[in-house]
């Protein structure tokens, strides 16, 4: 017999299917959402839930990505959630992988190993979100992580190297990452740098 969550998952993939899909968010219209949500939280709140339930969670963050419900109430309630976020990093699906590594650092120092993995993510959104996670922990090699990451090829990663080397609470070094970007070929990390650079 499937689990709540199975079935009301597999309903709003029936729902989907032909629904508005027009609006950013439109997930949420499904009439039945909160109790989606609902059965999702209580499956996520399991000591030992079952990978048939995992994937079904998964699903779930991957759905809710816009409003976040799902990575909110796991913030809330991260020492709850940690088995199950732990193995959300590890998930195919990218819009729950970046919402997992985004709430691990509530977790504090325990979460360091998890989001050091996310560095070397596949996905550069992923990879940018666990970099930005990982810096609120201020870890100790803050400043040759911003060094590293500040010459990626992606700009959004350079962009997010600036809070990194903010991690390091090191003024000089965090003057220096902002001149090296302040000539960046992208705008939006030209203009982040500079606005670090003048505070």
């Amino acid at each position: 017999m499937s689990s709540g969550i199975a079935r009301l998952y597999n309903d709003w993939e029936k729902w989907a299917a032909t629904a508005d899909q027009s609006d950013e968010g439109w997930q949420s219209d499904y009439p039945r959402w909160s109790l989606l949500m609902d059965s999702a939280v209580q499956k996520m709140t399991q000591p030992s839930p079952g990978s048939e339930d995992v994937d079904y969670i998964d699903k779930c963050w991957a759905i809710s990505k816009e409003g976040e419900c799902l990575a909110d109430y796991a913030r809330a309630h991260v020492e709850r959630c940690w088995t199950v976020l732990c193995l959300l990093t590890e998930s195919k699906r990218r819009a729950t992988r970046w919402q997992a590594y985004d709430v691990l650092s509530c977790a504090g120092r325990k979460a360091e190993t998890l989001l050091r993995k996310g560095l070397s993510d596949p996905d550069d959104y992923c990879k940018r979100r666990a970099l930005l996670s990982l810096a609120r922990l201020s870890p100790k090699d803050a400043k040759e992580l911003a060094d590293r990451f500040c010459r990626h090829e992606d700009p959004y990663i350079r962009q997010a190297s600036i809070s990194m080397a903010v991690a390091s609470k090191d003024t000089a070094f965090i003057d220096l990452i902002a001149r090296r970007l302040a000539h960046d070929p992208a705008w939006h990390v030209r203009e982040a740098a500079q606005e670090r650079a003048a505070s």
